[in-house]
């Protein structure tokens, strides 16, 4: 470990952990085996970090928050499913904040990456292979689904749903409550369930208003 790191009692850090300086792990934190903490990170009580997971400097991230778990990842035969091996990281960038109780789950072969001076609310999920951009917010009870890949400077609000395998275009805004079903392109700006564009949206929703008049 590095100079001034503060790690409370019941702590449990598995094999070959590297936790750089001035971190601080309060009280009942998990660290798994291979794990890389940067400096200045504080790991506040309950975190779980699995295996082979690598944080950036400047991080924070909140109680009960899970790193690291196997995706959701499923596969059929006879009527039976089965759980597909997660064997890809987890990889956090500089200046992340993730809230309490968010769940980031490691990539399937690849890894789940989330950029640098990302904001996490509470109650997010970021699932297998998922990468998120540089500079993006996510507010609470947002999730994204697998192998979606999120621009930069991306705002996404409060109980947004996005797809799997989708693209999200650099600077785009997804409003409260939208369901996103296909990609979009940079700065889009979309609303509803199926999220369209928010502009569209709001002129369909003055139509319908005329009709029922």
């Amino acid at each position: 470990f590095d100079e001034n790191i503060i790690i409370s009692k019941n702590v449990y850090i598995g094999h070959n952990v590297k936790i750089g300086k001035n971190s601080i792990v309060y009280p009942g934190c998990y660290i798994g085996d291979h794990t890389i903490i940067g400096n200045d990170v504080i790991l506040f009580s309950n975190v779980s970090i699995y295996d082979n997971t690598k944080i950036g400097n400047d991080c924070r991230i909140d109680s009960g928050s899970v790193l690291g778990t196997d995706g959701f990842g499923l596969i059929k035969d006879k009527n039976i499913n089965y759980s597909i091996p997660h064997i890809g990281k987890v990889i956090i960038g500089n200046d992340v904040y993730i809230g309490s109780n968010c769940s980031i789950d490691r990539g399937t072969i690849g890894d789940t990456v989330i950029g640098n001076n990302c904001k996490l609310d509470n109650l997010i999920q970021i699932a297998h292979n998922v990468k998120i951009g540089d500079n993006c917010v996510i507010a609470g009870q947002a999730g994204i689904a697998g192998s979606t890949v999120v621009g930069n400077n991306v705002i996404i609000a409060g109980r947004a749903g996005i797809i799997d395998h989708l693209m999200i275009g650099d600077n785009s805004v997804i409003t409260a409550h939208s369901l996103v079903c296909k990609s979009l392109k940079e700065n889009s700006f979309v609303s509803g369930n199926p999220a369209v564009n928010h502009k569209d949206r709001l002129k369909q929703m003055a139509a319908i208003k005329k009709l029922l008049d």
